[in-house]
Parts: structure tokens; sequence; C-alpha cells
């Protein structure tokens, strides 16, 4: 049993390929651009993990090329697009012609590239790696939850501007023998599109180990808040904005990291108290912000789980996330991971003055915090991916990998 693997950039940090390479059955990994497989580019000296041996792995030019302008732009605009469609493509074709190279391994494909390969001649299982929410559910959420929908024209979604996403994606489903996905709302996606919930293995994302401090840097009399994501209605940043404005919270502040970040959004909340809005940072400084930050706040409509999530756990922060996140997957008791109603002002509000009121300076629920982030590993995400891919459960050679988890 070997598997052919495709995804684009350093999706979920390459965990989906090293599932299968840590028991020797990843026989090609397809990808972009991958640290020590041909050319080197500086600036990605970090696309690559000790778990997958460049001799693996396959690189799609095509699609690396389709990404340079954008890089290039995004430097100006914070509110560029990324080029899905056109990247996921040139992808799927280099995807494509490894697998039919190989017509017997067989295939755990990311959604938006696997379509082409799936067509191919393989004889292998087809399993569906589904990152995303299903295009015609985030139109159909979008249109259904959002409490501010047509208060401003909020940039819209490539899903909703470009129906053949959908197209594609019901043919990959339709092809798919099975999926694998991080979250129960992408799970409801994939069965409101026609696959039965017994071919889906939810296997929830898990994050970096524990980082504490000898001291703690966060203790102080406000409670901060931080967000961290795209900022555009789909993750929920207008609906978190307009709640933060009527809970006027006066022992605590948010602070805004936006790699990306919608005009209309950025006006939005000018003038608002106790926001600051922050551009792109680098990993050491968002850490230092999520080692500050009391409360991570993940309001989104929609989300295939929130990588975010884990990482401000790992960091000792307390989460406040919608329903359409995985934080209901990731088993956190309710004092520590606030749940609320996506795209409901006044659901968000409670939250927030939920996470005010229980507070504490000393932030002594951090200990808490860490040892969850330590059940929350990426080695159990691992697991779930190669019961999902049909594995046989972990043998002995696994449990000593895992030991330096």
């Amino acid at each position: 049993m070997n598997f052919v693997v495709g995804h684009n950039r350093d999706r979920d940090s390459y965990q989906v390929p090293a599932a299968l390479a840590e028991v020797s059955v990843l026989d090609t990994f397809v990808t972009d651009y991958y640290e020590g497989r041909g050319f080197s580019v500086p600036t990605l000296s970090h696309r690559r993990t000790p778990l997958i041996e460049p001799s693996r792995v396959r690189q799609s030019f095509g699609a690396f090329a389709a990404q340079l302008p954008y890089e290039v732009k995004r430097r100006i605009s914070r509110s560029v697009d990324f080029p899905t469609v056109l990247v996921e493509a040139r992808l799927g074709a280099t995807i494509a012609r490894v697998a039919a190279q190989k017509p017997e391994a067989d295939l755990l494909l990311y959604s938006g590239s696997a379509l082409q390969a799936f067509q191919g001649p393989s004889t292998g299982r087809r399993i569906l790696f589904q990152y995303h929410v299903s295009p015609q559910f985030i139109v159909d959420t979008l249109s259904s939850v959002d409490e501010l929908a047509g208060t401003r024209p909020w940039q819209r979604e490539a899903e909703v501007l470009d129906p053949s996403m959908q197209r594609l994606h019901e043919e990959e489903v339709r092809l798919a023998d099975s999926a694998i996905c991080a979250s129960t709302f992408t799970k409801n996606g994939l069965i409101r599109q026609g696959m039965g919930g017994e071919d889906i293995t939810v296997a929830p994302y898990g994050g970096p180990p524990a980082v504490r401090t000898i001291e703690d840097p966060a203790r102080g009399e406000k409670c901060s808040c931080l967000f961290v994501g795209q900022g555009v209605a789909r993750k929920g940043l207008h609906i978190l904005i307009e709640a933060w404005r009527r809970a006027c919270l006066k022992n605590a502040d948010l602070t805004i990291v936006a790699s990306r970040l919608d005009p209309e959004i950025a006006d939005f909340g000018r003038n608002v108290p106790n926001i600051r809005f922050v551009g792109r940072l680098s990993e050491e400084e968002l850490s230092r912000h999520m080692k500050v930050a009391d409360t991570l706040v993940l309001p989104s409509l929609i989300e295939g789980f929130g990588l975010v999530l884990g990482e401000g756990l790992s960091r000792g922060c307390r989460i406040l996330a919608s329903s359409h996140t995985g934080l209901v997957d990731m088993g956190l008791p309710e004092d520590l991971g606030v749940v609320v109603d996506p795209g409901s002002v006044s659901s968000l509000v409670e939250g927030l003055q939920r996470i005010v009121d229980t507070y504490d300076h000393r932030r002594s629920y951090r200990e808490a915090l860490f040892e969850h982030s330590e059940r929350l590993s990426w080695g159990g995400f691992r697991r779930k991916v190669r019961q999902g891919a049909g594995l046989p459960m972990d043998t002995g050679h696994t449990a000593a990998v895992r030991k330096g988890e």
C-alpha cells in the first residue's frame, strides 16, 4: 500500500503526507516547492519537514510560478486575493501526471487539485482531503447567518464570485471513495454535497508543543484579546468589531492581526475604542502576541478548522470561537473554550463579556490550557489521518516515532 499525496504550499505543516511517510507508505508527495528538492529559495527555507525526504517530493513549477505575482502584490496591498483556481489547476495537472505513472498507488489528494488525477487511470483508492468547506456550503452559509450582510459592500469570497469552484468540487466528491477533513463543520458540507457520513473521517488539527515561559509576560489588569487571520467577512471580523463596539468592555483590549484586510472592514473598525490593527507578522512576532494575549478570538462564519486555535492554545490562550470552527472538535471545557453562534453580534457580545468577567490577571488557568495543548498534538492528527486512509492501527514503529512529539 503506497500513496500519492498532493497539496500546495506548506499547508497544515505537511502533516498529511508526513502521516504516511512515518509509516513508510508515502510514495510521492506533489507540491509547488519543497526545500532541498532542486532549486533553492532562501525565503522558503522553512518549506520542509524531517519526516519527508526530498527524494519523495515532486515539484510543480507551474503552480509555483502562478503564485509569484501574488507574492509581489501582497507586499503592496493587504487586500490582494490568492489565485486559488489557477494554482490548483496547475498543481492538479502535475499530480495527474505523477498518478498516471503509478496507477496502482492510492491517492490522498487535497480538494481543489484532486480532480484531474481522480479522472485518471488509477486503480487505487481515491481519498479526498477536504481542507476547506464545500464551495456551495460556503455560499449558502454566508447568505444565511451573517447579521451584518449588506451593511457594507464587504469583499466577496471567491466561491461566491466563481461558480466553477463548486462544479469542480462536485466532481471531486463524486469520484472520491472517501474523505478526511479536520472539523465537523467541514464534514457537514461534504454530507450536504452527497457524501455518506460513514465515508468521512474527522481528524481535528493538532498544534505545536506547549510554549511555557518561566515569567508570564501576559499578566496585567486588562484582559487582552487577539484575532489572527485574514481580515474578511468570512472570518467574522466585521461581527467582532460590531460586538466589541456594543459590548463597551472597560477592562479589555483587542489586537487584530490581519495578513489581508478588507478596506471596508478597516474603515468599519476605525475609532472603535481599544482596538488596534496590526499587519502581517513574522512567526516570532506572532508568538509574542499570543503569549501576551489572554484569549484568542475566532468568530468565523466559515472555517475549515482554524489552525490558529491550536497555535494560540499552545501559547496559553483561552479560546472564544464560533461553532463553525474546529473549537467544537477540540474537547475544551466551557471555561477555557467559549463557543458562540456564527454571524450573531449578540451571541459574540455575551461571549466577550463572559471572557472578561472570568479573567484572572494571574492567568491561573494557563497550566490547564497547556495540558490540553499537549493532548491536541499533531501526532494525534496524523494517527487520525492514517485511520481515514484505512491503515492498520499504529505499530511499535510509530509508537517510537511519537516519543519525540
